[in-house]
């Protein structure tokens, strides 16, 4: 965008006015109207007449995108292509546990191998929650320094003894990927194919969790991989 490019403006800064002015829309909206005076200009705007709903949004943005700096399954050091895919499946409906909508997308691996694919922190951040969920499985929840929850479902195992209050530092080896949950018994796999579940929720001055789509996050962090030594 441009900007980004001629003003170094934050993503989550950018979206706080654009998001509002195109009433949360931006597919239809050509790349040539997003100019930086047309920018500052409605950024004025809303900061003249409507203050606290620019900074709320703000925040809301910021906790999901200043904190992330890599995609969460890095590439083979072995192989040059994409070692995984995803669509996007937020709120699509689930069935376990009664009908549902997906928070969350499915990162799924190239083979369907437990234990292969490495896990690791989207972002720096605090472990918030880790250990087994039903429909979960194996998980570990971490916020971000600027308030957003990051999840991590479904993991065959942990690279380490991970406790509530620990520090993650971003990039960091989480766990593998697996295919964990779907059940109230511990270690319970095979109920689906190996893959990440992997969500975003943020928190409002309305609600305490709010589940965001992480595609155009993940669609963001794609070119932004690390390398790992798979284990053949």
């Amino acid at each position: 965008m441009e900007v980004s490019k001629a003003e170094d403006v934050p993503v989550y800064d950018l979206l706080s006015v654009w998001m509002p002015k195109y009433q949360f829309e931006l597919d239809h909206v050509k790349t040539s109207a997003l100019t930086p005076s047309d920018y500052y200009l409605w950024r004025t705007y809303f900061q003249a007449y409507n203050l606290h709903a620019l900074q709320e949004i703000q925040q809301s943005y910021a906790a999901v995108w200043e904190d992330v700096l890599y995609y969460p399954v890095p590439d083979s050091t072995s192989e040059d292509e994409s070692q995984t895919s995803f669509e996007d499946s937020w709120m699509l409906e689930r069935n376990y546990g009664g009908k549902r909508g997906h928070e969350g997308t499915d990162i799924f691996p190239k083979e369907n191998v437990r234990g292969k694919y490495p896990v690791v922190s989207v972002s720096k951040g605090i472990v918030e929650q880790v250990g087994w969920l039903e429909k979960g499985g194996w998980r570990i929840g971490i916020r971000s320094e600027h308030g957003g929850y990051f999840y991590y479902a479904h993991l065959s195992s942990y690279a380490g003894d991970f406790k509530k209050g620990d520090e993650v530092q971003a990039g960091e080896l989480l766990g593998y990927m697996g295919d964990t949950g779907y059940s109230k018994t511990e270690g319970t796999t095979g109920n689906f194919d190996v893959h990440l579940h992997f969500g975003i929720y943020i928190r409002t001055d309305r609600k305490e969790e709010v589940s965001v789509n992480p595609y155009w996050v993940l669609r963001y962090l794609e070119d932004r991989k690390l390398k790992y030594a798979y284990e053949v």
